[in-house]
């Protein structure tokens, strides 16, 4: 009984979770590096579409009485319009994660970085250790004692 007394009348701790996860600036973080890797996506996927059709002049027929009427542009696809899409949509997700993947590395990297200065700080030894002498004998330039 006591626990659970203790779950309701305690502080609430959810709040300052987010209160201290949730900042301005994270939150910034968050939606410009989403806009970002989406617009470049949206971009890759248009690209696809683009290099995937080209346009043509109709040819002469009936329905431009022969090259009397002005002939239209017309869009030819290479691809099944699916195809098309499909091959859009994942070309598209695939740079979003792409890019997701680049900024986050960016930011561990900087993390990775500053973690391993502090690790080489700890494994540096603070006394000095007495000098090794040189291979070729003592340090005064005598040879080694004839055994």
């Amino acid at each position: 009984m006591e626990r659970s007394l203790a779950i309701y009348t305690r502080e609430p701790v959810m709040h300052e979770f987010f209160q201290n996860t949730l900042t301005r600036q994270k939150l910034q973080q968050l939606f410009v590096n989403t806009a970002l890797g989406n617009f470049v996506g949206y971009i890759a996927g248009s690209l696809v579409t683009l290099v995937s059709t080209y346009h043509s002049v109709e040819r002469r027929a009936l329905k431009n009485l022969f090259g009397v009427l002005p002939r239209k542009k017309v869009v030819v696809h290479l691809l099944p319009e699916w195809a098309e899409w499909l091959l859009a949509l994942l070309v598209g997700f695939l740079v979003m994660e792409f890019v997701r993947y680049v900024i986050n590395r960016r930011k561990y990297l900087v993390f990775f970085k500053a973690a391993a200065k502090i690790r080489v700080s700890r494994t540096e030894p603070t006394a000095q250790a007495a000098p090794t002498p040189p291979a070729g004998g003592e340090a005064g330039g005598e040879a080694p004692p004839a055994a």
